[in-house]
């Protein structure tokens, strides 16, 4: 298996984040790249690529225009503002029309930072640093490489870098993610003539970028498997009634777990995903890897272990796909190399030992 690595992923460097009331040190450090890298070469046998640059076209593709202008100038304007630190919103846009205002009819670009931030995220989890841009640019482009791998001789990649990818929405950012890495690879496999592309996330999270991208349009099929939304980021998305409209009616599956569901919960999910995606037909497959299910991550719910990780990578190769994995969340260091070789080991026919 060859393993597209963002060497560049530690430019984004944030020491800390805002959680529930406290500043914590953000769970998203650049430690979890190296210790999965170390573990795929003891477990998996793997050909480590560097990506190429492919440029902003497959990018803007799935982002919004204004939405990557702020992006890559965001760093710049909080620090042109007088701002120490990383940038980190403070005040958000209510549904409610003010009479007179005319704060909207000014172009994005002349806004204030403290609008733009309060603009484009929905979450204080995912502060901006100076390098921020550069390493979700080259996650980028390590999906678009290794999304362009798989299409040209249907051997199976694995993206891993940072910041991961699943919760960037076409022009929003949260939960550590600023561009939607699989949602980019599976439209850049579009491009190059994928008849219709599947994407399973089996992050503990419901994946509300990439169904947000992807809700009103049939080629490509969305499916989460994630706990339940009610208690569990990102709160407002992830149900079960979420199927898609427009031309993607039909298109978008939510599988929420209870707590603790464990193996059993999630097998039982999958058997639920592997037949929606026969049904629709795919020719590919993308998948969000995230390991943070397991009981020993820090906001860990669905109590999965390394052996059920394994049996979950064979029951992905089980699917019979030319696949593409891509790294989302998993961020207790004890655990997560351990984890991710146990999957792509369990999708190769290993058995994670």
């Amino acid at each position: 298996m060859r393993v597209f690595f963002n060497a560049r992923h530690d430019a984004h460097d944030v020491k800390s984040e805002f959680y529930r009331g406290q500043t914590i040190s953000a769970l998203d450090d650049p430690r979890r790249m190296g210790i999965i890298r170390d573990a795929l070469a003891h477990k998996v046998t793997a050909q480590l690529v560097d990506p190429a640059d492919h440029g902003m076209a497959a990018i803007r593709a799935v982002h919004d225009a204004d939405y990557l202008a702020f992006l890559s100038h965001a760093w710049q304007d909080w620090n042109d503002a007088g701002f120490d630190g990383a940038a980190i919103p403070g005040v958000w846009p209510t549904n409610v029309p003010v009479a007179g205002d005319k704060a909207n009819s000014i172009p994005p670009d002349h806004h204030h930072i403290l609008k733009k931030l309060g603009q484009y995220a929905y979450a204080t989890d995912t502060p901006i640093g100076d390098g921020s841009w550069q390493a979700a640019y080259w996650g980028a482009q390590t999906a678009i490489s290794a999304a362009h791998a798989v299409m040209t001789d249907g051997e199976a990649s694995f993206c891993l870098g940072r910041p991961p990818g699943h919760h960037a929405h076409r022009a929003r950012y949260g939960g550590y993610c600023l561009l939607n890495n699989a949602a980019i690879a599976a439209q850049h496999m579009r491009a190059l003539g994928a008849g219709r592309v599947a994407i399973l996330d089996i992050d503990q999270d419901h994946g509300d970028g990439t169904q947000d991208i992807f809700y009103y349009r049939g080629d490509v099929l969305t499916v989460s498997i994630h706990a339940e939304p009610d208690g569990h980021f990102p709160f407002f998305t992830g149900y079960a009634h979420e199927t898609g409209s427009g031309d993607g009616a039909g298109t978008n599956l939510n599988l929420p777990l209870a707590e603790n569901a464990g193996f059993v919960g999630f097998s039982s999910a999958f058997e639920t995903a592997q037949q929606k995606i026969a049904a629709f037909g795919a020719n590919l497959l993308v998948v969000s890897l995230g390991v943070n299910a397991h009981a020993l991550e820090p906001l860990g719910a669905l109590g999965l272990t390394t052996a059920d990780y394994t049996e979950i990578g064979k029951q992905i190769g089980g699917l019979g796909f030319r696949t593409l994995f891509v790294m989302e969340g998993g961020y207790a260091h004890d655990v997560i190399g351990q984890n991710v070789a146990a999957v792509l080991s369990g999708y190769l026919g290993g058995d994670g030992d």
